[in-house]
């Protein structure tokens, strides 16, 4: 039969008697835990609720989320859970809609700010949740100018769209062919007028000066008068038409330096083949 001796029991003893002193400060710690965050999560509570009457959102919002931890009491748990439901189904969602012309990836080149917050757009797009209340929208491309929109959320509004699209401005295509000055009408009629009138007052002049000639020949110095008023008459017309040609051939070179450059479609080029009576010839038509 074995004996224990009293050194051993006493070690048993003491071994025994501390576990028992640890296991209970334990308990007493864990009670103390428990009692704090029971007394936290009522805090919360308590001031989700009056966020939530003074429709403080955000601030209620992260209170609903603290006192409905798991830790919590079940029926204070249980009201911030339905707080946050109710919470959800409360505050509206956006949905921005960018169109672009020409645009391959319409929202990696984008900068979207919301309320002065950058926000960054999926596609497709998805309802971005907000506070209920008015709100401000400015989109921008490189290179475009911004577009800003101001909008209202009532409570409760899912999935409002708001519309931003970029329009290219309108570029007037490029005009292809050959320039050109084309001599106009006007030139050729004033030119044409202008030599009528300097031949005219040539016509005249010679007359008259011949006239005056031969009445020195014949009857100078006792010439009659209508002698003398026919040849005035005469070099007179000549003066006037004269004049006349030279502001007709002012507007005819006028209107020939002032003529308008005038695309026109440029002459096919290559080898051309021309049969006449002489025989057949071979050039070149257009430019190199």
């Amino acid at each position: 039969m074995n004996r224990t001796s009293p050194r051993a029991l006493a070690f048993t003893l003491t071994t025994l008697l501390g576990s028992v002193c640890f296991a209970q400060g334990a308990a007493e710690a864990s009670k103390e835990t428990s009692r704090a965050e029971v007394e936290q999560c009522v805090a919360q509570h308590d001031s989700a609720r009056q966020l939530r009457l003074s429709e403080e959102w955000q601030g209620a919002r992260a209170a609903m989320v603290s006192c409905a931890d798991e830790r919590c009491p079940l029926a204070i748990a249980a009201d911030c859970r339905a707080w946050l439901d109710e919470l959800a189904k409360l505050m509206p969602t956006l949905i921005v809609v960018v169109e672009a012309e020409d645009l391959a990836a319409p929202h990696s080149a984008l900068r979207v700010e919301l309320d002065g917050a950058s926000v960054e757009l999926s596609d497709p797009p998805t309802p971005i949740e907000l506070l209920p209340g008015a709100h401000l929208l400015r989109v921008g491309l490189p290179g475009e100018q911004s577009v800003t929109l101001r909008f209202s959320l009532g409570k409760g509004e899912k999935n409002h769209i708001e519309r931003v699209r970029f329009v290219q401005p309108y570029r007037a295509p490029r005009a292809s062919g050959v320039p050109t000055r084309p001599v106009p009408a006007s030139t050729y009629f004033l030119s044409a007028a202008a030599v009528a009138m300097f031949a005219t007052s040539t016509a005249f002049l010679v007359s008259g000066l011949n006239e005056h000639a031969d009445a020195r020949e014949i009857c100078a110095p006792t010439c009659d008068h209508s002698i003398g008023t026919s040849i005035q008459a005469r070099l007179l017309v000549a003066d006037i038409t004269g004049g006349a040609g030279l502001v007709l051939g002012g507007l005819a070179v006028y209107t020939y330096l002032r003529r308008p450059v005038v695309l026109t479609e440029a002459p096919p080029s290559g080898p051309a083949v021309t049969a006449n009576g002489q025989g057949i010839s071979l050039s070149w038509r257009g430019r190199f």
